[in-house]
């Protein structure tokens, strides 16, 4: 089935801004799951965080410099 065409230019410039409105538009549901997702993955981080609390904190050490060396350590 062919698309009517549009008789003016008027109606042409108005049929072609509604497409691009339309298809420039983000989903508005898009932004809250993105939303909800980035809140769950950044509370895990917090969790994984807490609980390996001692490993990151010799890496730590380690980084900075203030860890004795590995071959002291049993």
């Amino acid at each position: 089935m062919r698309r009517k065409r549009p008789a003016t230019r008027e109606e042409f410039n108005s049929e072609l801004e509604r497409r691009w409105l339309a298809t420039a538009r983000p989903p508005k549901t898009n932004a809250v799951i993105n939303t909800i997702l980035f809140v769950v993955v950044l509370a895990a981080l917090f969790v994984a965080a807490y609980l390996n609390r001692v490993r990151i904190g010799a890496l730590w050490q380690q980084m900075t410099g203030k860890a004795p060396s590995r071959q002291v350590t049993p």
